[in-house]
């Protein structure tokens, strides 16, 4: 049930304006709630600060403040000075657009109370439009045309939760409010059991998530094939919980008493899920193939054998539970497997992971031909957001592929957010700034609307591709298991010196400062709980991190003959103290770095301004 309280400035339906008039305000409010009684309470108190003093300036202000003081103050992305240029101005309005929108799609949960209301997730397209669409003619007589959303004609994807809450959304909003993030992936803990009731329905095991969930968690997605066939679901909502878990290792996911704790349950479930429909290879081989996986768009879907990007998701949800029993454990010599994870790890390795070994890169599938057009692939979020190991020429040969088979101007904004990243991690930054271009041409004026299709309606995801290409991409930060991966980060267009402020990973909130040179890295504070972390430049370099000390090293270390354009370089490691033991045996990564220590400095807040 929702409750929405508002008023009719006017009292009868429409404006009263007098001819002859120029000015005249009129002030509509609105308050909507779960619970009638914050509703009509927030209603009452909007409705006196504006009609007290017949202005909304008092509303207005403390709208500002809350802004502030609870939402920008905990994380922001922006230039030192984007007044510098038109370019540099219009990137970080784009910027805080995106965190906008981003940050009014999900309940702040600031107390242990807000996690007992119910929250139903963000669908691709909010829920600014999720209904009929009603045609109005114009002025001069003329029809708006009919949208076509997510391949349908009358509606925003109809409020229906999707994959793309846990690849484009709670990544972006974990990294600076990762309470956030635990909202999202409460959406799932609500709808888990009708999951498994889906998974009894399809003669399956354990947990199968809808390609599109209702309110109460059933499939209703209009194309057919894509409800039988479209199972990598499953294997993002495991991914929300790896991404959420690599930032924070936050326990409470795992085995609170309450709800919250159910991510451990979930991840199990949806481990047997695919330990069933990964099946041992005919050939005798010791392979295992997912086979009657549904690739394409609802227009034009077809069944494959082997699918890439559902293969591996696949394989990181088969160790997901592993993962979380490794976070738990304490002791380097004490097991972390039973015998379930021990069945997972087995199909988890021999799970077929398609690449043209002559060619050097991966297919869509089994039997895929290129060159024609991918029809909404994933397979270029193998190296980002899923984060697959691989050699940086199949990384490059993946994404001079099926980048231009994607155009200019088709639904695949994400898969642009996914070219740049990729491009930024191979230090090309022409093509990491072409592919933020690309993004730029699904926004809207005057108010900045991404859309999916250009010109279309809102869509969150486009907001979160676009937080994301900057967050991992421009910067270079790469979350892994136990520790922050920090890549040679790139600088953003028509800058010198930009910067991220309130990052957190495992309790720290963290700025970064990137210029042409070097980057400055400085704990600002600490949340409660939070672990103290180290920075890793070498096996035999290490540096304490406190807080409110800067630490300063190069942005590119290499000499002109070391530093190859297409070679991801990992400059340092960010980990908690506690889990030095899990990196011993980790690479050596960038050598000959020197390191600049500022003790105690204190750093101004950085602001970006628009």
């Amino acid at each position: 049930m929702v409750y929405v309280f508002f008023n009719n400035a006017s009292g009868k339906g429409l404006l009263p304006i007098k001819e002859g008039t120029t000015k005249e305000t009129f002030y509509f409010i609105t308050s909507v709630s779960t619970e009638r009684r914050l509703a009509e309470d927030a209603f009452n108190r909007a409705y006196e600060m504006v009609f007290r003093t017949n202005s909304g300036q008092l509303l207005l202000d403390e709208h500002i403040q809350a802004w502030e003081s609870e939402v920008w103050q905990n994380g922001m992305i922006g230039f030192e000075d984007p007044a510098t240029s038109d370019r540099a101005l219009d990137i970080a309005q784009n910027i805080y657009v995106s965190m906008y929108n981003l940050y009014s799609a999900v309940p702040l949960a600031l107390s242990d109370s807000d996690w007992q209301r119910r929250f139903f997730g963000v669908s691709p397209g909010g829920l600014s439009f999720g209904g009929p669409y009603r045609i109005r003619p114009l002025r001069d007589g003329s029809m708006l045309p009919r949208p076509k959303l997510g391949g349908r004609q009358d509606e925003g994807y109809g409020g229906h939760l999707m994959y793309d809450q846990e690849l484009w959304l709670l990544p972006a909003l974990t990294a600076f409010q990762p309470n956030m993030g635990k909202m999202l992936l409460s959406a799932r803990v609500r709808i888990a059991e009708k999951a498994r009731d889906n998974a009894k329905a399809n003669s399956d095991t354990g947990a199968r998530f809808p390609w599109e969930a209702a309110l109460d968690g059933s499939e209703v997605s209009p194309a057919t094939t894509f409800a039988q066939g479209a199972l990598s679901v499953s294997a993002d909502v495991a991914f929300g919980y790896r991404f959420y878990l690599q930032l924070t290792h936050d326990v409470s996911i795992i085995q609170a008493s309450d709800e919250r704790g159910r991510g451990q349950e979930i991840a199990f479930d949806v481990a047997r899920f695919w330990q069933n429909k990964a099946k041992k290879t005919s050939t005798g081989r010791n392979q295992y193939d997912i086979s009657g996986v549904t690739v394409g768009t609802e227009e034009a879907s077809q069944q494959v054998t082997n699918d890439g990007y559902t293969n591996f998701a696949a394989k990181l949800a088969l160790e997901l539970p592993e993962y979380m029993l490794k976070i738990l454990s304490t002791n380097p010599k004490a097991g972390t497997y039973n015998e379930e994870t021990r069945r997972f790890r087995e199909v988890s390795d021999y799970l077929k992971r398609p690449e043209d070994t002559s060619r050097l890169y991966h297919p869509e599938y089994d039997g895929y031909t290129s060159g024609g057009s991918i029809k909404n692939s994933r397979t270029v979020f193998l190296g980002f957001p899923l984060g697959m190991d691989m050699d940086w020429r199949y990384r490059k040969n993946d994404l001079e592929l099926y980048g231009p088979l994607l155009g200019d101007k088709g639904p695949y904004i994400t898969h642009f957010a996914a070219q740049a990243i990729g491009w930024c991690e191979l230090n090309d930054e022409r093509k990491c700034e072409d592919y933020l271009t690309k993004i730029e041409g699904h926004i809207n004026g005057p108010f900045k609307v991404f859309s999916e299709d250009p010109f279309d309606t809102n869509y969150f995801p486009g907001y979160g591709a676009y937080v994301q290409a900057v967050l991992y991409g421009f910067s270079g930060i790469r979350p892994q298991e136990f520790e922050l991966e920090l890549y040679r980060p790139n600088l953003l267009p028509y800058s010198q010196r930009w910067n991220i402020t309130g990052f957190t990973y495992r309790g720290n909130k963290i700025n970064f400062i990137f210029t042409a040179t070097e980057i400055a890295l400085k704990i600002d504070r600490q949340l409660n709980p939070a672990e103290p972390l180290e920075l890793r430049f070498h096996n035999k370099t290490e540096v304490q991190l406190k807080v409110g000390q800067q630490i300063t090293f190069p942005r590119d270390p290499w000499t002109p003959a070391q530093s190859d354009i297409n070679i991801p370089r990992l400059l340092a490691r960010l980990y908690a103290t506690k889990d030095e033991w899990r990196l011993n045996n980790a690479p050596s990564v960038a050598p000959q770095l020197h390191i600049v220590v500022v003790a105690a400095l204190v750093l101004s807040r950085l602001y970006a301004f628009l």
